[in-house]
């Protein structure tokens, strides 16, 4: 899908004032709130927010001046909006004079196409139309406030194209004419016209509809640029994503393996983590989550995100680090980049990297409230409000709220959390730039459960899921995080289709960690359950400064459209870091007595052995050509040189290691049109990741780690581009791993090698009215290749899955009669288990997970029910892998979530029935 240029979304850092009085005021504000006092500001935002979403407003997206003289009144002047298909053009622009550009409404309406199936969802009529558009290649012509705030009750059935349309406007209050085959023009049902266009000077309808236009511009594009934005998307498929080209390339014209999870899907599934939401693709699995809410994941079986990975994640195409997850009600949508990003990424590793896209200010005005309860005693409120002001309808603004306490299933592991993310977006300059401020802080006091040692067999103690071997709160265990982000994003087109894209943030995030749990140095629990227990004290401290900017130049050479894009790219991070620990004693695991009180912060901190600060700054320049030598060939190639500056200083000696790298890397792929429906693609591709805390015997730095990717697969969009199908069969290298100097223990030299390599199988879409689909399966083979130690050479990395990972997941949701809305759905999650050491004689047991779903969402209603059930059949595994010795997690048991859902809207109907 090809998407017009009509916003950019873009983000960049606030002045620092403005963020030292914003983090001030929010942080004492949250610092002070009890529950009470919390249920009840959760109230007044949602009565705050209902009011203010009973408004007019305007948003346009194409602004032709009607002279004087048409004959056509409007409340607005030029404000008619024209939603076309997206179909490339063979010219870039045309200007057309008020002669050539006439728009005659006096013909007769074609004839009545062929039935097929329509699938189209209750939701905003401005985006129902623009989908039709899309599918069909028609032109809407309509005054932009026809249809702001109004909601269609959607499609489903088989019907011709025309009936279909009329379906859709059923009760919306707006009425169509053909002025063309392809052609519509939209109008109140009841009333004036056009703004008063087309009816008689007493009101009534003329025969002939003329509308004459000044001179305008009408732009076409192949690729849309907003940086990160795209609009929503309906459904489990998406069509583009930018994470991986910095471009809105079609996800079926790109030469390599994406996945996208879209907000249904995260909604569907009640995803309430970022590892939740990656089981629905393929190529990705959880990891060790040792550290808290860090979550830890991987991509093709190269370990991701964690505390200590800060280049896996890109929030909104920027830097990010990985030190907590962000609350899922600010989440629109994942991308994730399989394979080496280098054009994206920079420093990243070889399995590839994560896009999170969040919430950003929308064309209508609406308010949603969310109310989550369930086992474990949850309780989760969300409030979403987003408004389009009538005073300048270039001015969009969204609030984000969400706060939730309970839910673990774990004993005496606490959790209150509450997040606010605000944005604004402005329409500069005629349209011609956006600008976008956004931001969010996310505090979270509670604590966290790092899990327990395996038994000498190398299975789980048998012991209850919820047990908290250690105590947990009630002992001394906390877990306080504090973290704020702001961005700036701004787009800009220029004539000759040149467009400026430029972005910055700045974040900071502060997590204290303590936690009390089982440990067995050296070895795993005897078959008594005796245990050592450690309390252990982690403060982690994150501040980035990152910011990009890039120039692209759609341009149309041997009949084709092609793309060329530079830029520049800076990342300033600086992380201190503090591990600190204390043996307690022992207790045994099948009957603790748990009477272990965790140590001060004081004692621990004096405990660490090696507090460290470091310093990455980094500096980048890429390029990119998207060349389409002839029509059902695509070719990208991308090449990016990157400097990178590391400061690692040990703060108790106060002695500093510097080290100052520079590489290139690259990426080539071609993509090919085999038939309408299907693509084959091949590409190759590079990364580096720099070696920030690992040091040799003599002091100095790694170098840094190196990448290989190569990679084919096939994409077919079938069923009329309602499912899409991808297979992709990838071979990665991973060189200058760190490895343990066999002459020196304690220090580390990089010699060490891995190959992994697997096939990867996605299936996404709607592929019948109301059957939404995903499938996901992954089966890999990895290996190290090389190592000091040659009895691990052979062995597959640990904390990965040994062989195969996959989900399937769908609802189905009744189309018609007095049930219309009701749905209901399920899957099943399954893997091979994990692999704990090198070498590999430890290996958690394969398991499949069973989820259910059943929701009542009626078209044109004010509400909708969810009921979630997760581990339907009450399995029992291990979901977080760790080692022999410590950090293993169970999964959850059988677990029921019920939300509510308000939708605010005057069009919308409260009765239950």
């Amino acid at each position: 899908m090809r998407q017009k240029r009509v916003k950019r979304r873009r983000r960049h850092n606030r002045p620092q004032i403005i963020l030292t009085r914003l983090h001030h005021a929010v942080s004492t504000t949250v610092d002070t709130v009890n529950q009470q006092s919390l249920v009840r500001g959760f109230m007044l935002g949602l009565v705050s927010m209902t009011l203010g979403t009973y408004h007019p407003a305007l948003a346009q997206n194409w602004q032709p001046t009607l002279p004087s003289d048409s004959g056509v009144t409007t409340d607005h002047p030029g404000d008619l909006r024209q939603t076309h298909s997206p179909a490339r053009q063979t010219t870039p622009s045309l200007t057309a004079s008020p002669e050539a550009v006439r728009l005659v409404a006096d013909q007769e309406m074609p004839a009545p196409s062929t039935t097929q199936s329509f699938d189209i969802p209750e939701g905003s009529l401005a985006e129902a139309l623009q989908s039709y558009s899309h599918l069909f290649e028609w032109q809407f012509l309509y005054p932009s406030d026809l249809v702001v705030g109004k909601r269609t009750q959607g499609v489903r059935g088989t019907y011709s194209k025309q009936d279909a349309l009329g379906r859709l406007l059923k009760g919306t209050g707006v009425a169509h004419r053909f002025s063309h085959a392809n052609t519509v023009i939209l109008y109140p049902s009841e009333g004036a016209g056009i703004n008063g266009a087309g009816m008689g000077k007493q009101g009534k309808r003329t025969e002939n509809f003329v509308v004459t236009l000044d001179p305008v511009e009408v732009r076409d594009t192949v690729i849309h640029r907003p940086a990160a934005f795209l609009p929503p998307v309906e459904g489990y498929k998406a069509d583009q994503a930018t994470g991986s080209t910095r471009s809105a390339l079609p996800i079926s014209e790109t030469p390599s393996s994406i996945g996208v999870v879209t907000r249904d899907a995260i909604r569907d599934t009640m995803s309430r983590s970022q590892n939740d939401a990656f089981e629905q693709t393929s190529g990705i699995s959880r990891g060790n989550l040792a550290f808290g809410r860090s979550e830890s994941f991987n991509i093709r079986g190269f370990n991701m995100g964690g505390a200590n990975n800060a280049s896996s994640i890109r929030q909104n195409g920027l830097a990010a680090d990985s030190l907590f997850s962000l609350d899922p009600a600010l989440i629109e949508r994942y991308e994730i980049i399989k394979g080496p990003a280098s054009i994206t990424g920079g420093a990243s590793s070889p399995g590839g990297l994560v896009n999170r896209i969040t919430k950003s200010p929308q064309d209508e005005n609406f308010a949603t409230s969310e109310f989550q309860a369930g086992s474990f005693s949850l309780l989760r409120g969300v409030m979403d409000a987003n408004g389009v002001l009538p005073q300048n309808k270039n001015l969009r603004g969204r609030l984000v709220f969400a706060v939730e306490d309970g839910g673990n299933f774990v004993d005496k592991v606490d959790v209150r959390q509450y997040t606010l993310a605000p944005s604004l977006e402005m329409s500069l300059f005629g349209g011609a730039g956006t600008l976008l401020l956004t931001g969010h802080y996310q505090k979270f006091d509670g604590s966290s459960y790092i899990g327990f040692p395996l038994m000498e067999n190398g299975k789980a103690p048998d012991i209850p899921r919820s047990r908290n071997f250690g105590g947990g709160s009630k002992n001394g265990a906390k877990t306080n995080f504090e973290g704020q982000n702001y961005e700036l994003h701004y787009n800009h087109d220029f004539i000759n289709n040149l467009t400026l894209s430029v972005r910055g943030k700045y974040s900071k995030s502060d997590l204290t960690d303590k936690t009390i749990y089982g440990y067995n140095y050296g070895g795993s629990i005897p078959s008594s359950g005796l245990s050592y227990v450690y309390s252990g004290l982690r403060k982690i401290d994150i501040e980035t400064y990152a910011g990009e900017a890039f120039l692209s130049k759609e341009f149309e050479a041997f009949g084709q459209k092609h793309e060329v894009l530079v830029g520049a790219d800076y990342r300033h991070q600086k992380d201190d870091f503090l591990l600190g620990y204390a043996n307690l004693g022992t207790d045994n695991i099948f009957n603790p007595a748990n009477n272990f009180q965790a140590p001060s912060d004081e004692v621990l901190e004096n405990n660490a052995r090696n507090p460290r600060s470091s310093t990455l700054i980094q500096t980048g320049l890429f390029g990119q050509a998207v060349v389409r030598p002839f029509e059902p060939f695509t070719l990208v190639a991308a090449g990016r040189y990157d400097w990178a500056d590391v400061d690692n200083t040990t703060l108790r000696t106060n002695e500093t290691l510097n080290k100052t790298y520079s590489e290139f890397t690259g990426r080539v792929g071609g993509n090919y049109e085999l038939f309408p429906w299907m693509r084959l693609y091949a590409g190759y591709s590079q990364s580096f990741q720099v070696n920030t805390n690992s040091t040799t015997v003599d002091g100095s730095l790694l170098p840094p780690e190196t990448g290989e990717n190569y990679e084919v697969g096939a994409k077919l969009d079938l069923l009329d581009n309602r499912l899409r199908i991808t297979t992709a069969l990838f071979r990665s290298y991973r060189q200058n791993v760190s490895t343990r100097d066999p002459a020196n223990p304690g220090f580390q030299i990089a010699v060490g090698e891995q190959r992994h390599q697997g096939v990867e199988f996605d299936v996404n879409g709607r592929p019948l009215p109301g059957l939404n689909l995903i499938g996901a399966f992954t089966y890999f083979n990895a290996e190290i290749t090389k190592d000091n130690d040659t009895a691990n050479e052979g062995s597959t990395p640990n904390q990965i899955p040994k062989s195969y990972v996959g989900r399937i997941f769908a609802t189905y949701e009744l189309q018609s009669g007095p049930l219309q809305g009701l749905g209901f759905g399920g899957g099943v999650y399954f893997q091979s288990g994990f692999e704990l050491q090198i070498p590999n004689n430890v290996k958690t047991d394969a398991y499949e997970r069973v989820d259910a779903v059943l929701f009542y969402r009626p078209p044109q209603k004010a509400y909708d029910f969810t009921i979630n059930v997760r581990n339907l059949l009450d399995a029992t595994y291990i979901e977080s892998p760790g080692t022999p010795t410590a950090y293993n997690q169970f999964g959850s048991p059988v677990s029921v979530f019920g939300t509510l859902r308000v939708k605010f809207s005057p069009d919308l109907d409260w009765s239950l029935w």
